[in-house]
């Protein structure tokens, strides 16, 4: 008996498992419930509030000097960059849950050559993280990872969570935050309930509004 229900809980966890890589892609939608557009520009913020709520951007460490590395700003009054996302290959404007993606921050540092989201293998460096820019960018021990970048639910919470796909792999991977000098860096990792995956909420930009001036 304790047999048969051992199995029958191992099936019913291994179904769930299945049904939450065979759910279809849903609208993506932001802080005030409304779906995200290509069209559109966002922060970026960590959707718990407090010390751990500042946004993405840009930033450097150690010896880099050009700002290559996606962070998150230590103070949490801080929204971030503005960032465009698009879906490859699709010409609807509305971002969709487990599609391909490419992310840029609209504004690009004028040391890089790209503002695109990548991610980056550098040798001495403990594990593969969030950058932008583009080869020729990095230094001789570093190397874009080839893959896409997709937004997937946080499972049991309102937020949504960044995932990377990597050709090589058949499996996608979390960003886990790392706390650095800085700011907090984003840090691939195999792992789904770690405290520290960044739990995503996007923030509207407001544009600024064209203003005429009669002489």
């Amino acid at each position: 008996m304790k047999c048969a229900l051992s199995l029958t809980f191992a099936f019913l966890l291994f179904a769930l498992a299945s049904a939450r890589f065979t759910d279809p892609p849903v609208p993506v939608v932001d802080s005030k419930g409304v779906p995200l557009s290509a069209s559109e520009e966002y922060y970026v913020t960590q959707l718990s509030s407090g010390p751990t709520g500042s946004g993405l951007q840009p930033g450097v460490e150690r010896d880099v000097k050009c700002q290559l590395i996606v962070m998150q700003d230590y103070n949490p009054a801080i929204l971030g960059e503005k960032v465009k996302i698009t879906m490859r290959g699709v010409n609807s404007k509305t971002i969709m849950t487990g599609t391909p993606l490419d992310i840029a921050f609209v504004n690009k540092p004028s040391c890089a050559s790209s503002s695109k989201w990548v991610v980056v293998d550098e040798k001495q460096y403990s594990g593969e993280w969030l950058g932008i820019g583009g080869a020729t960018d990095l230094g001789a021990d570093e190397k874009i990872v080839d893959g896409v970048f997709k937004i997937e639910k946080y499972l049991f919470v309102e937020g949504y969570k960044f995932v990377f796909c990597p050709s090589s792999s058949n499996k996608c991977f979390d960003f886990e935050r790392r706390e650095e000098k800085n700011g907090k860096r984003l840090i691939l990792v195999n792992e789904t309930t770690s405290p520290f995956i960044f739990e995503a909420e996007f923030v509207k930009a407001v544009k600024q509004k064209s203003s005429s001036v009669l002489f």
